[in-house]
């Protein structure tokens, strides 16, 4: 393969539409200079060159210098040359390609090549300088000829003939009133029909539709009928003549319907082109003394002609009921349609208010939280406004793990959410089956205990039943009830009386200690939570290196514990202060005296002295055996983890 044709189709993909028409004139040095021809416009053609070549033919060439004309003759020609090769479907060269070059890119070509035509026709139309438009007709015979060239080499393709016949493009070309676009097309209009004969069987242009066939005849009579030009006269009366060679039955068309034709052909004799007219004129002549022209022929042309408007008439009434109903069809959709944009744009309307009024909602929240925070932290002492943060940012970080656990947690749903969801039915069809099973069972000795209650037992005799029922009287008559004397009613009383008037004036007192039980239980806990929660860090408890840094650290952690929010830590901590204080200022011996005290002597309860019982209230309940088991087991209620209570270490 060529490394230049490689290269170039390497820089052809990166190069811009723009640039392209510059860009294939180095392809058309490269083909002119090449030795074999054949071989580079096969590796033209397998490199996909070629196609990008016919799709450049159809841009617009305004935006270029001198573009038009670069496309007319150069890039014409170059297309054409590269489509007029022989290809061979079974070779082995051209076989991978040869079915997309014949059902492909000839085709493409020839549209291109109309298409190329057109814009050309265009420009045409809308020059008014007379040398320019002289120019624009030369370039599209240039561009004709290369299509009748690429035609003509290729005359067994007779479908890209039919593809140039049957062309809408060919066609606007065709119905023009310029007359040298109309001598141009007309002229090649007869070299398609004339190249379109084939050596068995009809035309190409015998294939085509009627209407279409009607459309040429038409256009080429109206040509003669109008036009004055003899370039134009011959042309059209030459291009008649093929027609009618092609297809007979043209011949017919032109005696029934063009039947002042001949008058009209007379008018263009001492033109010079008399032989050719002579020639049109005999074979409509031909055709006229062949025609049936009879009155039977007219009679049957009339009924046949009644008959066609009758069902034209009938049909077209029915295609008007018909598209008065698609019309009312397409009236209730279309209203049916704009009701539910209506109703969709009011749903996303109200969707968007809702939306707008949750957003505001959320900031005016976050606004009057962010308020209250700073109304808080005014409202705390400075010492504790750090410790309030600290809480805050605590929960701000518990809440965002939180969520993001969430979002764990959903993800590894979703990537093993199909075995989840088979785990989670067998495991509710096991326990369906399972519950169904005990259902079976409970209902089974259901029914033997219903079996049972009406089954009489075998043992129970007449014999046993009577000494069972002798048993029950004599329990009966041991056990009934005696009345009670006045004396024992009395007592009763006196009794009831008794434990009333204990207990109406001892309840007052106990519920006093019962709520101080219970606050000092409640202070204790929370002492116990803040002294757990606030333990000292490993780094704070570890033996400093320095005596001073060591001395300022026991200083700091001693006005903290002064300064500590639970009272029985303040307690303790002024206690002990006060103890090193006496420590540090009495004499050596007073310091060895108290350092051999004895120190498992009980200090006075901080908790006892600050919520404990009076004197009266614990004589009351020491002196009373059943109020001190009562209290007793109260204590022991509320508080489940202690052994021993106030009342019994007082005792």
């Amino acid at each position: 393969m060529n490394s230049n044709l490689v290269v170039f189709a390497k820089e052809l993909s990166r190069t811009k539409p723009v640039e392209l028409p510059e860009k294939f004139l180095q392809l058309d040095n490269l083909l002119q200079r090449s030795t074999s021809v054949t071989s580079v416009k096969y590796e033209i053609i397998s490199l996909d060159i070629l196609p990008i070549l016919l799709l450049t033919l159809r841009q617009d060439f305004t935006t270029i210098s001198n573009g038009w004309r670069l496309a007319s003759i150069s890039l014409s020609k170059l297309a054409c040359s590269c489509m007029c090769v022989e290809v061979d479907k079974n070779n082995v060269k051209t076989k991978a390609w040869s079915s997309k070059f014949f059902d492909q890119y000839l085709p493409q070509g020839i549209d291109s090549f109309l298409l190329l035509t057109r814009h050309i026709q265009d420009r045409y139309t809308q020059e008014k300088k007379s040398h320019i438009r002289q120019d624009y007709v030369s370039y599209m015979d240039t561009v004709m000829n290369n299509l009748l060239e690429v035609l003509s080499f290729h005359s067994n393709q007779y479908s890209l003939i039919k593809q140039v016949l049957v062309s809408p493009k060919f066609m606007e070309l065709f119905l023009t009133d310029d007359v040298y676009i109309c001598r141009l097309m007309i002229d090649t209009f007869e070299n398609i029909i004339r190249k379109s004969r084939r050596l068995t069987g009809p035309s190409v242009f015998y294939e085509l539709s009627t209407k279409l066939k009607h459309d040429y005849v038409n256009e080429l009579a109206y040509k003669l009928t109008v036009f004055d030009n003899n370039d134009v006269g011959k042309a059209a009366v030459r291009a008649l003549i093929a027609i009618c060679e092609a297809d007979s039955k043209i011949v017919m068309l032109l005696v029934d319907k063009f039947k002042g034709l001949p008058t009209i052909l007379q008018r263009w004799h001492g033109r010079g082109f008399g032989m050719d007219l002579q020639d049109l004129l005999a074979v409509i002549n031909r055709g006229a003394k062949s025609g049936p022209y009879s009155r039977e022929y007219h009679r049957e042309n009339y009924a046949a002609s009644r008959i066609q408007a009758l069902w034209r008439g009938y049909a077209s009434r029915k295609r008007l009921m018909k598209a008065n109903q698609a019309m009312k069809q397409f009236q209730n959709s279309f209203r049916k349609r704009k009701m539910k944009e209506t109703q969709m744009k009011n749903e996303q309307r109200e969707r968007a208010e809702v939306q707008y009024q949750a957003t505001r909602e959320h900031y005016r929240r976050l606004r009057q939280f962010k308020l209250q925070q700073v109304q808080t932290i005014q409202l705390l002492p400075a010492s504790e406004v750090e410790k309030y943060l600290e809480i805050q940012r605590l929960r701000s970080a518990t809440k965002i793990q939180a969520i993001f656990r969430g979002y764990l947690q959903r993800r590894t749903l979703v990537n093993s959410g199909y075995d989840r969801l088979i785990a989670d039915r067998a495991a509710r069809r096991i326990q369906r089956t399972f519950r169904r099973y005990l259902q079976r069972k409970q209902a089974e000795l259901d029914r033997r205990q219903k079996r049972l209650e009406y089954i009489k037992p075998a043992i129970l005799t007449e014999a046993k039943r009577e000494e069972l029922l002798e048993q029950i009287e004599t329990w009966r008559s041991e056990r009934a009830p005696r009345a009670m004397s006045d004396e024992e009613f009395l007592a009763l009383h006196t009794r009831a009386q008794e434990n009333l008037n204990r207990y109406v004036t001892t309840n007052r007192a106990w519920r006093r200690i019962e709520q101080r039980q219970r606050l000092l239980l409640h202070m204790m806990n929370n002492d116990s939570e803040f002294l757990l929660s606030n333990y000292p860090k490993l780094k704070s408890v570890m033996e400093p290196s320095n005596e001073r840094i060591s001395s300022i650290n026991q200083l700091d952690q001693a006005a903290k514990y002064l300064n500590h929010p639970s009272s029985a830590i303040r307690y303790r901590a002024r206690q002990a202060h006060t103890e090193a204080l006496k420590h540090a200022r009495a004499p050596w011996y007073k310091g060895l005296q108290m350092a051999n005290m004895d120190e498992d002597e009980d200090d006075d309860d901080e908790y006892f002295n600050r919520g404990g019982l009076d004197e009266f209230s614990r004589n009351d309940i020491l002196n009373n055996p059943i109020r001190y088991e009562y209290e007793k087991r109260k204590f022991h209620q509320f508080t489940p983890n202690t052994t021993t209570s106030s009342i019994e270490r007082h005792q």
